[in-house]
């Protein structure tokens, strides 16, 4: 073998050396062997090319009369894919190699192509085949013809009049050759010249002619007009230049300038069509059909609008240190001016900063005051302002004169002079309580969140009970609730139980034990035959995949009697807030239906069935048409009298306590209201805020 490759290497460096004796000094260059593509990318056209150019190298190489049967095996090997060569060694392409010479298993390939490729991939290919932007006649008819023979149709077919093999077959290719030709062309009047000749007199040939001599016309015309420019450019000289010998002309950037196309700046093409950027947009001036760097419109300019305080005094002004650069530096009074879009500091204050105007960089942006008048401006430069170990890197604008350094909107919210997304924001503030005071009065600091959440569990210990507690829930105070019935109701049973999915099985029976520790539901007795029974129906929480426990009470509902409290919607409650509340705080109920009692009547109805057995509701339960009455007065009557309480949902939780204080906050009065009521909320959801705009945290 490594014989064969010696000879090989020896007669391509001869052929090299032939070639460039012929047309000039042309370097040496190896010759590797033609590679068929792997079975899942190869159609018969490209098997027919690669047969082509391996029999060229086996030709020029000179191998196939010197090699022995396994040389010219293993020559072809090395000109396959690794695919095929797989298919080769386990005996899918069912080869001899004892006997197969080359041409037998490039047979048996071409035999595995046929049967393992659908031929309506080729004809689809075919169909869609149209000529390519800068391909020439010949050359696109010969992809046609190669591909045409690649889609199975009989070369000589039986007649079907003279049941013979007459040639009809040559006719057929040649009229889908013509076909395909015509209405695949690019240039839509050379197809309108073919489409001019008479359909009977229109053959293949014919058809190739006239696209030959139109487009070879079109082409010399091009080269025509091209020649015409360049001698009316020279004729167009100035009145000052004439008289005077030009040995130059044309100078070699005109004649290049000249030769690219205006749109994308490449080699100017025969057709404005055939441009590559006429669906593309310009970055510089958005328009569509040529690129950036070719564009002729002026440069946008970037416009930085900024608004300068009007009035300030030594109480707006802000400690920054900026720093550019390992210059020295300093402190420097900033003014905070969140109408701001860049960042401005004027030239007096540039040493204070570490550096000089000649340093500066040319500043290209348009700075605008507040009154929209133009600002001069004389360079800009990267600086890094720091306060209070909070960095911000920005491009200061320096202008001439001014009111001195002003830090913009970005810039007040990097250095945590206000938050992010002021001014739409609620800003989370914490409680701490003084020793003295009726109540629980809370001083407003944002250091002590945690503990004055704690502190306020500590005091009222029977309304903030652990949310992980699952002790029997404490119910309201007051009587239970009792469900009416319109009369002559019969009793509704639902005997089939819902079908639970199986990953959610574990998690609903410990839900229900976890109800049953609780105190709101029960086992119904063995041996109890309930007359009232209904569905348990489990659908997924909202945005999670965990389970929700529900009782279809659709059946039931029609027949109660609903006791119809009134309840304000969300819109109405916002409406009634104070002006000048400026601070809130929020609690929420605690299973708060299940807090509502229910008498032994009304909970022999709220019995339903499980997969585990049944079970009845010792309390209150969602889906029933009078719980929320209910629940709503219960909730109404356990915060009346108490001044700014809102109950923002049609449920009791949360409320809302305003306050108009800034600050100070009064809780006391609604801990103490839900206390005696034996109401219970989650210590989550308990929280303390101002409010910016009075309605929006709302």
């Amino acid at each position: 073998m490594r014989q064969l490759q010696e000879q090989a290497q020896y007669f391509a460096a001869a052929l090299q050396r032939n070639r460039g004796n012929a047309g000039g000094s042309t370097k040496s260059k190896k010759m590797d062997v033609p590679v068929l593509k792997c079975p899942e990318d190869i159609n018969l056209a490209d098997f027919r090319d690669w047969q082509q150019r391996f029999a060229d190298y086996t030709e020029v190489q000179k191998i196939m009369e010197e090699c022995t049967l396994s040389g010219r095996q293993s020559l072809l090997r090395s000109g396959l894919d690794p695919a095929w060569t797989k298919l080769w060694s386990t005996g899918i392409l069912e080869i001899d190699d004892r006997k197969d010479d080359i041409n037998d298993i490039i047979k048996k390939i071409l035999h595995y192509i046929r049967e393992h490729r659908n031929p309506l991939l080729d004809r689809k290919e075919f169909l869609e085949r149209n000529q390519h932007a800068g391909e020439s006649i010949d050359v696109y008819y010969s992809a046609l013809k190669s591909i045409d023979e690649s889609c199975g149709y009989d070369v000589n077919p039986t007649c079907k009049v003279c049941d013979d093999a007459c040639g009809h077959g040559d006719e057929l290719q040649q009229e889908r050759l013509r076909d395909r030709l015509i209405c695949g062309l690019k240039d839509q009047a050379i197809q309108q010249k073919v489409l001019a000749i008479p359909f009977k007199d229109l053959t293949l040939k014919k058809a190739l002619e006239v696209c030959r001599v139109e487009a070879a016309s079109k082409e010399t015309q091009a080269s025509l007009n091209k020649s015409e420019r360049q001698v009316n450019r020279l004729k167009e000289r100035s009145s000052y230049k004439k008289g005077k010998i030009d040995n130059n002309p044309l100078s070699k950037s005109a004649q290049k300038a000249d030769e690219r196309c205006s749109n994308c700046g490449r080699k100017k093409h025969q057709k404005p069509d055939q441009c590559w950027a006429r669906d593309k947009d310009c970055n510089n001036c958005g328009k569509t059909g040529h690129l950036k760097h070719m564009c002729r419109s002026e440069p946008k300019k970037e416009v930085n609008r900024m608004t300068i305080g009007q009035v300030k005094t030594s109480d707006d002004l802000v400690k920054i240190t900026a720093k550019i650069g390992n210059a020295d530096h300093q402190e420097v009074e900033w003014l905070p001016d969140t109408g701001a879009e860049c960042d401005v500091i004027t030239a007096d204050c540039l040493k204070k900063v570490g550096t000089k105007v000649k340093d500066l960089r040319k500043d290209k942006a348009e700075l605008c005051g507040p009154d929209q008048g133009r600002l001069k401006s004389l360079g800009k430069v990267t600086a890094t302002l720091e306060r209070e170990g909070m960095k911000y890197k920005t491009e200061l604008h320096v202008l001439e004169k001014g009111t001195g350094p002003i830090l913009s909107k970005a810039g007040c919210i990097a250095l945590g002079l206000i938050p992010t997304g002021w001014p739409h924001v609620v800003n989370k503030l914490s409680l701490s309580s003084p020793d003295e005071g009726n109540g629980v009065d809370m001083l407003l600091k944002s250091q002590s969140a945690a503990s004055i959440r704690e502190q306020l569990f500590q005091e009222f210990p029977e309304v903030f009970p652990p949310d992980d507690e699952v002790l029997p829930l404490k119910p309201m105070k007051g009587p239970p609730m009792k469900i009416e019935l319109l009369p002559g109701t019969s009793p509704i049973r639902r005997y089939r139980c819902n079908t639970i999915p199986l990953h959610w099985q574990d998690k609903v029976k410990a839900h229900l034990e976890t109800m049953v520790q609780k105190q709101i539901i029960e086992r119904v007795p063995q041996g109890e035959a309930p007359e009232w029974l209904f569905s348990m129906v489990v659908v997924p929480k909202a945005g999670t995949d965990e389970p929700r426990v529900t009782v279809d009470f659709s059946p039931l509902n029609p027949f109660v009697k609903r006791p119809m409290y009134p309840c304000r919607v969300p819109a109405e409650e916002v409406a009634q807030i104070p002006p000048g509340m400026t601070h809130f705080t929020v609690l929420d109920g605690r299973h708060g239906y299940w807090q509502v009692l229910l008498d032994k009547p009304s909970s022999k109805i709220m019995t339903f069935d499980t997969p585990w057995g049944m079970f009845r509701y010792l309390r209150n339960a969602m889906g029933l048409i009078s719980a929320g009455d209910e629940f709503n007065r219960r909730g109404d009557d356990a915060i009346a009298g108490i001044p700014n309480v809102k109950k923002i949902v049609e449920a009791w939780d949360p409320a809302w306590i305003l306050e108009r204080n800034r600050r100070y906050l009064k809780l006391y009065a609604p801990p103490i209201g839900v206390a005696k009521a034996s109401r219970k909320v989650k210590r989550k959801s308990s929280s303390q805020g101002e409010a910016r705009d009075r309605r929006k945290p709302l």
